[in-house]
C-alpha cells in the first residue's frame, strides 16, 4: 500500500495532525493565571513549537489540487467529503456543548439546540474553535479551478511575485499596520499563500527547497520566534501576551516552522522505512480530517477524568498526552468508517 502512494504527503499529513493535536492540547497551559511559573514556561513552548499543523494541511493540500488542473465539476464531490463530516460533527458537539456543558443553561429545549446548531453553520467556531478550518478551505477548493488555472500557466517568476505580495501584505498585517491598502489586499493574506506555497516549494528546485538541513534551521527559528517572542511580549506588559500565537497560522514563526517542515519531508525518502510503520502512517493520513474535526471532543474529556496529567513534568504531560488523543481519534474515526451508515461521516 505504501508504494502505491505518495508518502512524504502521508507523513506531512500524519506530522500535522500530531501538530494540531499538540497544539489544542497544550493551549490550556496559556493560563494568565499561572504565568511565569514553570508550567507556564513549558506551556508556551509547547504550544510554540506545535504552530505548524494547519500550514502544513494547507500546503498538502495545495500542492495536491494544483499540481494538475482542477475541472468545476469536481468542486461538489470535494466539498461533499469536507461537509458532510463537519456536519456530522458539529451537530455532536452541539448536543455536547448544551446536554453536559450547559451551554445554554439549565432549561433548555429541542428548539434551542435546533436554533444553536443553525448559528454554528453562520459561525461554527461558537460550537469549537477548530471548525474555522472548515470553511477556510471549503474557500480555497472553491477558488481551485481558477487558481490552478492559473498556476499551471504561470512562468514560476510569477508564482513568485504573488507570494512575494502575500509576505509582505501578511507581514504588514501582522504588525498591525493600519493602512486602507491593507483591507483592499487581504485575499493576499493567510492559506491562499500556503496553498499556493505547497506547489511550488515541489516545483522550485534549489540548493534551498532541496536541503533538509536548510528546512530544520527555518524550523528552529520559526519555533524560536513564537517562544521568545511570547516570553518577551509578556515580560514587557507583566501579562501573557499571545500576540504571536493568537494569530495562528499567519504569525512569522508559524510560517517559517510550516515552510521548514515541508523541506524537510518533501526531500525525506521514506520507502526504506519499516513497511508496517509506513502503513500506520497511511491509515491515520487517511483518516486525519475526521481526526481534526473529533480530537478537541476527546482531549476536553481525559480533561475532565483527570487523564491528561499522567506526570509531573509539563512538557511530558503534553507529549503523552498528545499521543493518547492521536491513537483514541485514529480509532474512533477507523470504527466509524467501518459503520455503513456512518462511513459518510468520516
Amino acid at each position: 500500500m505504501a508504494n502505491e502512494r505518495l508518502m512524504w504527503v502521508d507523513w506531512i499529513k500524519f506530522i500535522a495532525i500530531f501538530g494540531v493535536i499538540g497544539v489544542h492540547v497544550s493551549s490550556s497551559l496559556l493560563n494568565p493565571d499561572i504565568i511565569f511559573t514553570s508550567e507556564w514556561y513549558q506551556g508556551v513552548f509547547a504550544n510554540s513549537f506545535f504552530r505548524f499543523g494547519v500550514i502544513l494541511f494547507i500546503m498538502t493540500s495545495g500542492f495536491l489540487i494544483l499540481r494538475r488542473q482542477q475541472s468545476v465539476s469536481e468542486i461538489p464531490k470535494r466539498l461533499k467529503r469536507v461537509l458532510l463530516p463537519f456536519i456530522f460533527w458539529l451537530i455532536v458537539y452541539a448536543f455536547v456543548k448544551v446536554a453536559f456543558l450547559k451551554e445554554l443553561g439549565p432549561n433548555w429545549n429541542v428548539g434551542d439546540i435546533f436554533i444553536f446548531i443553525l448559528k454554528g453553520f453562520l459561525d461554527p467556531t461558537i460550537v469549537s474553535i477548530q471548525f474555522w478550518f472548515v470553511y477556510m478551505i471549503l474557500g480555497l477548493y472553491i477558488v481551485s479551478p481558477i487558481l490552478s488555472r492559473w498556476i499551471q500557466n504561470a512562468p514560476i517568476k510569477e508564482i513568485e511575485y504573488a507570494l512575494l505580495v502575500w509576505v509582505i501584505v501578511s507581514l504588514l498585517q501582522f504588525i498591525n499596520v493600519d493602512s486602507i491598502i491593507i483591507d483592499y489586499l487581504r485575499y493576499f493574506t493567510g492559506a491562499i499563500g500556503y496553498f499556493v506555497l505547497g506547489y511550488y516549494l515541489t516545483i522550485k528546485k534549489n540548493d534551498l527547497t532541496q536541503n533538509r538541513k536548510f528546512g530544520l534551521i527555518l524550523f528552529i527559528i520559526g519555533t524560536a520566534i513564537t517562544f521568545i517572542g511570547t516570553l518577551a511580549f509578556s515580560f514587557m506588559s507583566g501579562e501573557q501576551s499571545l500576540f504571536f500565537i493568537k494569530l495562528g497560522d499567519i504569525t512569522p514563526g508559524a510560517c517559517l516552522q510550516g515552510i521548514g517542515l515541508f523541506i524537510v519531508l518533501y526531500n525525506t525518502n521514506f520507502d526504506g522505512i519499516n513497511e508496517k510503520i509506513n502503513n500506520v502512517i497511511v491509515k491515520i493520513s487517511l483518516l486525519s480530517y475526521g481526526m481534526y474535526l473529533c480530537n478537541i471532543l476527546f482531549i476536553k474529556f481525559f480533561e475532565k477524568i483527570h487523564l491528561i496529567n499522567l506526570s509531573g513534568f509539563t512538557l511530558l504531560n503534553v507529549l503523552i498526552s498528545s499521543i493518547i488523543v492521536l491513537i483514541v481519534s485514529a480509532v474512533a474515526i477507523e470504527i466509524m468508517s467501518r459503520i455503513p451508515v456512518l462511513k459518510i461521516f468520516t
